[in-house]
């Protein structure tokens, strides 16, 4: 043979089956680009510059990139197994006609190499086109400004070419492994058998029931964050496989029950959806549960991370009550007053100097212990996990001064803040009983102001001597003073400059913890809008495949309905009739996939709310309209794909 004869062969054979292999290349294409992309992003030199929060940028890109080689295996098996499928028949009309296997290997090879090379080039072109674009994007959702230089790296198309060459390579052996294994009477046959009316499978019903209820009672029962997100991925691997186990046993078993209802099923539009659904539902269901896995991480992704970035003001304000804190102890346990007094006074004159306009100030000296609280009891020391409690403590005149009060207390008497219970008549310290005169509502007087981060309750003592009376306990360590001066400023921004000046006259002997507002809004920009990023970039993929599945598995149905509705309308069947009969099928379960999805969405909702609690979600409702505008949105893209590819559908079984 010629040279170039399987070369030109392949080529013929790739524009012949134009309407399978082009939505392949698209698909393939945008896969390697996005893989290429999504590399580059979590090995970019330029996060070596930036701020320690923007450094877990390229951990939950390299993440990403976990999770879009998984899809690249799975989701390019699924379409090769697909294509070679369709292309049996010409391939047994080949063989017949007196080309060997081992020549059909050769056209093969080469429509494998031609539709690869092309993929990974144009693939890894768009790549390095669109990974700057997004690059820019990514630092803009993040709020980061940085000046950085643009690079093509070679380990991202090195690892690229080699990832997909991988799988490329594997799906021709595969495929050459069947054309090898089956006669060419078997494969002229193959691409039109569909599957037998199966059994109703009771064990495989009864499988997915057990894991969607373990995955559902998972998500419902869960209490406690950290279990949350321990166990999400095992709640996850349930219901993904009760729902391919329900849908691939129990659609079954929907559909013998319709075909028992004698009023259902002897109407001309069900008569036939059904009994085809039936013979080939193996098939379908497979597809189906695919396309309603996707559209679940659609949702999840998408409700999760727009919630978290939109909520990043308000996160910030739950960790952080005043714009800056600075909390000053002594490095070696002396008495620190007096040189706190002279850092305070000196800092306020550079203040002035620098043109830092302050709104409010607070300057406090507090004792700090932790315990076990219960039933308005608290206990120095002796906690475990559930009834962990900090507290806080200051004399009255401390108070009065910090505050601007003129509160009085009798020595049985406090006063209290408390995040977690509202404690109104009395509480109980190391086993002494004192009234509750009243509950302080000043700002910057409960150190945390939300329970979900850390319990804490604020408390003050009649005198410096009641406080040492109740708090100090010979059993375990003293409790720890401190000195915090908490700041709010008429320019946010204006923190980070009074910051470098506090921090200038701190001497040796002295520690210092602080917490900005602005730089932790700028660290939760820098981690919630990295995972927004990779939310949308992921919506994006995982709409890709599901909108490919959906194309592909009207293309499928409509060639194997190609026949069937010839021979109903040769015997009198219109094509009004040929369309109710579409219509009811797709009623019936082409967008169950879209309504499991959104129960499954729903069975989470709780569970993802008690992980978002650990990283800090403060809205919930806006979380719930996240997640019901996510559905909306899903369920119109879903139908406008649908009515697309139903054209597709109508075309080949010649219904217009």
């Amino acid at each position: 043979m010629k040279l170039f004869f399987y070369p030109r062969l392949a080529l013929r054979n790739i524009r012949k089956n134009a309407k399978i292999y082009i939505p392949y290349l698209l698909t393939s294409t945008f896969t390697v680009a996005m893989f290429y992309i999504i590399h580059s992003l979590s090995i970019n030199g330029a996060y070596d510059d930036m701020t320690v929060g923007a450094r877990t940028l390229p951990i939950i890109m390299e993440l990403g990139t976990y999770v879009v080689i998984i899809f690249a295996i799975i989701f390019l098996f699924y379409i090769n197994s697909f294509i070679i499928k369709r292309r049996k028949k010409e391939v047994a009309l080949y063989n017949i006609l007196g080309m060997e296997k081992k020549h059909i290997m050769y056209m093969m090879f080469y429509e494998t190499l031609i539709t690869s090379m092309f993929s990974l080039i144009v693939g890894i072109l768009f790549g390095v086109v669109f990974s700057k674009l997004l690059f820019l994007i990514l630092i803009h959702m993040a709020h980061i400004s940085t000046p950085f230089d643009f690079v093509i790296p070679m380990e991202s198309i090195i690892r690229t070419f080699l990832l997909f060459i991988a799988i490329y390579f594997i799906s021709y052996l595969f495929n050459v492994l069947q054309i090898q294994l089956a006669n060419p009477i078997e494969l002229l046959r193959s691409s039109q058998s569909g599957e037998k009316e199966p059994r109703t499978k009771w064990v495989m019903t009864l499988l997915g029931l057990v894991t969607l209820g373990g995955g559902y009672y998972i998500a419902q029962t869960i209490e406690k964050p950290v279990e949350a997100m321990l166990l999400f991925f095992v709640a996850v691997v349930l219901v993904i496989i009760g729902t391919y186990c329900l849908f691939t046993a129990g659609s079954i078993t929907l559909l013998k029950i319709l075909k028992r209802n004698k009023r259902f099923y002897y109407k001309t539009r069900h008569f036939t959806s059904v009994s085809q659904m039936i013979y080939r539902m193996k098939q379908n269901a497979v597809g189906l549960a695919s396309i309603c896995i996707l559209c679940t991480c659609i949702l999840v992704m998408l409700s999760s991370t727009v919630s978290l970035y939109i909520t990043v003001q308000d996160s910030t304000n739950m960790i952080v009550n005043e714009q800056l804190r600075i909390t000053l102890m002594s490095s070696e346990g002396k008495n620190i007053t007096e040189e706190v007094n002279q850092i305070y006074n000196k800092s306020l004159k550079q203040f002035e100097m620098n043109d830092i306009q302050i709104k409010t100030i607070v300057k406090k000296e507090c004792y700090f212990a932790s315990g076990s609280y219960f039933e308005k009891n608290f206990t120095i020391g002796g906690y475990n996990d559930d009834k962990y409690t900090g507290i806080t403590a200051m004399s009255l005149d401390e108070f009065n001064q910090a505050f601007h009060q003129k509160q009085e207390l009798k020595d049985d008497e406090i006063l209290i803040a408390c995040n977690f219970e509202n404690i109104k008549d009395h509480l109980t310290i190391n086993g002494k009983t004192f009234k509750v005169k009243s509950v302080v509502d000043e700002p910057y007087f409960l150190t945390q102001k939300y329970s979900n981060i850390e319990k804490d309750m604020t408390v003050v003592f009649s005198s410096d001597k009641t406080l040492n009376k109740s708090l100090f306990n010979e059993e375990y360590s003293a409790p720890t003073m401190s000195h915090s001066i908490s700041i709010d400023f008429e320019d946010i921004e204006d923190s980070e400059k009074a910051l470098e000046i506090v921090r200038s006259h701190i001497p040796s002997n002295m520690s210092m913890y602080n917490q900005s507002q602005f730089e932790m809004q700028n660290e939760y920009f820098e981690v919630f809008g990295s995972l927004f990023f990779l939310g949308i970039f992921l919506g994006i993929v995982f709409l890709m495949a599901a909108i490919l599945i959906m194309y592909y598995k009207q293309l499928s149905e409509g060639y194997e309905d190609q026949k069937r509705y010839e021979i109903m309308q040769n015997v009198g069947m219109s094509q009004k009739e040929v369309k109710q009969s579409i219509r009811s099928q797709v009623l019936i379960f082409f967008f169950l996939p879209l309504i499991v999805a959104a129960i499954h969405m729903a069975f989470a909702f709780k569970m993802i709310v008690k992980m978002f609690s650990f990283l800090v979600l403060s809205d919930i409702s806006l979380f719930v309209w996240c997640t019901i505008i996510s559905i909306a949105i899903l369920a119109i893209i879903y139908s406008i794909v649908y009515s697309l590819t139903a054209k597709v559908y109508y075309k080949i079984v010649k219904v217009e």
